[in-house]
């Protein structure tokens, strides 16, 4: 699962990883979850959450988590500054080598309908 960060300053990425971290400790006590931060290019920032089972459970946590990001998780950042992937680590190296998001979320709304809105 991923957050993807559009024109944020490094200051608020690494406070939003930090806000994931302590959100993660306290709801899902007992799983290990890593975070770790991305820079897809100057404006695109990724602020990476594995160690799922499987995509099922990523997209449950993706659920959860996007409901409560802009009030209880990172209420100082806008809404549109953001938006929830989820990505494994092979889609990941094969997204960090084209940088091409758009077509990486045609992708999601093609494979997973409904849980991503289809890029125009």
């Amino acid at each position: 699962m991923a957050l993807i960060m559009d024109n944020v300053d490094p200051v608020y990425v690494t406070e939003t990883k930090n806000a994931f971290d302590r959100y993660n400790r306290e709801n899902f006590y007992g799983k290990q979850f890593d975070i770790s931060l991305l820079t897809l290019s100057d404006s695109i920032r990724i602020v990476r959450i594995s160690g799922f089972e499987n995509a099922g459970a990523a997209l449950q946590y993706l659920d959860k988590a996007s409901k409560l990001a802009g009030r209880e998780i990172i209420p100082w950042l806008s809404e549109n500054k953001y938006s929830f992937i989820i990505i494994d680590d092979q889609n990941l190296e094969i997204l960090n080598g084209n940088k091409d998001i758009k077509t990486y979320r045609k992708f999601l709304s093609v494979y997973f309908p409904g849980s991503f809105p289809s890029v125009k």
